[in-house]
């Protein structure tokens, strides 16, 4: 009877011993999945970069008025341009910068483009040299 007796008083402490760790793993699980999520949102927003960047290109190689269209998904970052440099900001860090063959904005002044559509056409500006135009769609 005593054998019996130990098994039932160590039941309480084994399920709240279970209890604990079951709890502590789904805190794990939920924070993995947070994560997750993350790493997604910032690789579509790293996707639409590489996107703006390779359809600015190919406005720059086109003829003068040559346009190319570009959804940027960008799950909260931002696209900060400064003449050819253009980069991509996700919360306090760059994660992406390219160089672009041509000037986005025909004076270097520096501007901010968030997620939605975007025409690039390529443009000439009053003193003969060329630039990229881009405009909300």
């Amino acid at each position: 009877m005593r054998r019996d007796s130990a098994g039932v008083e160590s039941l309480p402490v084994l399920l709240l011993l279970g209890t604990v760790l079951a709890a502590c793993a789904l805190g794990l699980g939920m924070k993995a999945m947070a994560r997750a999520q993350s790493l997604g949102e910032r690789q579509r927003a790293i996707e639409s970069f590489n996107t703006f960047v390779e359809r600015a290109r190919m406005a720059s190689a086109g003829g003068l008025g040559s346009e190319q269209w570009v959804e940027l998904e960008l799950s909260g970052g931002k696209l900060v341009v400064d003449a050819n440099l253009v980069q991509l900001i996700y919360g306090e860090e760059v994660l992406r910068s390219e160089i672009l063959p041509l000037p986005v904005v025909p004076d270097g002044g520096g501007f901010e483009i968030g997620a939605g559509s975007y025409a690039i056409e390529l443009r000439r500006d009053s003193g003969g040299g060329y630039f990229l135009e881009v405009r909300g769609l």
